[in-house]
């Protein structure tokens, strides 16, 4: 927990984590960023569309949906990174 709110369980493990989804589920992945990384991980934008496949799934009512809050996050580096990547252009 952090300041009395439980951690959302990790994306990858929602199936096995049963009453504690009403905590709402964590899609990030550790070295991923906006854009494709070096790592064969999810970027931002396939994370957003595990949150919507949730929603159409059923996950969570409307009535949940109304008091929740989605938090994104990105950081300098992944810009940072795509330049390095793709050699310091952006095409």
């Amino acid at each position: 927990t952090y300041l009395g709110v439980p951690s959302p369980v990790p994306y990858r493990l929602r199936r096995l984590a049963g009453d504690r989804r009403r905590y709402g589920i964590n899609f990030a992945y550790g070295g991923t960023g906006v854009f494709d990384t070096i790592y064969p991980l999810p970027n931002m934008t396939t994370q957003i569309d595990f949150l919507e496949e949730e929603i159409k799934a059923g996950t969570y009512r409307p009535r949940q949906l109304r008091s929740s809050m989605a938090l994104i996050s990105l950081a300098g580096d992944d810009y940072v990174s795509y330049l390095n990547f793709h050699n310091g252009t952006v095409a």
